[in-house]
């Protein structure tokens, strides 16, 4: 599927196209603001994956935090050790929060 690159001006006036295009699977873009990359448009199907797989990222992030507590508890006092987790906690959902909801 070849990815195509699209001013923001251009995508204005082509936008039906370019969501056929890319409903379609026939085409990826990449739109161009000032001639700069600013933002993607991929079918729904490539955009549940990407979802997935920063919630897979982020779950795993969260298990290795964990662990590592888990081996330092013994070299950590109760408290530090509650401020780890709620650490690891925080980073989590701040990762979460980041991801549009694809509904």
């Amino acid at each position: 599927m070849p990815i195509k690159s699209i001013s923001s001006s251009v995508l204005r006036s082509q936008i039906k196209q370019v969501l056929n295009e890319v409903g379609y699977g026939q085409a990826q873009y990449i739109v161009k603001k000032f001639g700069e990359p600013t933002a993607a448009i991929v079918s729904l199907e490539d955009f549940r994956l990407l979802q997935s797989i920063r919630k897979q990222q982020a779950t795993s992030s969260l298990r290795e935090i964990i662990a590592g507590i888990r081996t330092q508890s013994g070299q950590v006092d109760a408290d530090d050790l509650d401020d780890l987790i709620e650490d690891a906690r925080a980073e989590f959902y701040q990762l979460q929060s980041r991801q549009p909801h694809a509904r």
